[in-house]
């Protein structure tokens, strides 16, 4: 009679925490690794080894497919609670992706659903902008710090020169000529 009564003692509910992925914005037709991870815990809040998740993408609209090329993918928590999609493709309709996730052990289950978005092609072109511009940056960065080795470099040079004398090098005259004025082609 008591391990019936311990068999019913067991979990009965699970939590599912998103750590990763939600809200994300996915490339249109593009191959992401990693793109979700979720933690599965019991209600005292520790993590649950061995259940079994399975993440759902959407039949139709945006949506996509997994690694093993079909919209559903089922995976096992490990010792830390842990299950984690390794690859999805994504599909050209942009819009909301809903993934559902649900997690099973023993009687215990749980379920949520995780918002993806795939982007449009402005987008994905906007996000190229930003990488041109972060390449202009750090071509500005270089610049920058030539410019301050030069300046350095004139300032030794200055003060080696006056310190040979025992004077400070004079000035060279500023000499301010006719404006020019040209009409036409230069």
């Amino acid at each position: 009679m008591l391990l019936p009564a311990l068999a019913g003692a067991q979990a009965l509910v699970l939590e599912i925490r998103t750590l990763d992925g939600e809200g994300a914005v996915q490339p249109a037709g593009g191959r992401v690794r990693a793109p979700f991870a979720v933690l599965v815990m019991d209600e005292t809040g520790r993590p649950v080894e061995g259940a079994a998740v399975t993440f759902r993408l959407p039949e139709e609209g945006a949506s996509g497919v997994f690694s093993n090329g079909l919209k559903t993918e089922v995976m096992r928590t490990g010792p830390d609670g842990r299950a984690t999609v390794r690859e999805v493709r994504w599909n050209r309709v942009p819009g909301p992706v809903r993934i559902r996730i649900t997690a099973l052990k023993d009687q215990a289950r749980a379920g949520t659903v995780v918002t993806q978005y795939i982007a449009t092609s402005p987008a994905r072109s906007a996000s190229r902008s930003s990488l041109l511009s972060h390449a202009h940056r750090r071509w500005l960065r270089i610049a920058v710090v030539a410019g301050g080795a030069a300046a350095v470099g004139f300032a030794v040079g200055y003060t080696r020169e006056g310190t040979a004398t025992g004077q400070a090098a004079p000035a060279p005259p500023v000499k301010i000529g006719a404006p020019s004025i040209s009409v036409g082609r230069p």
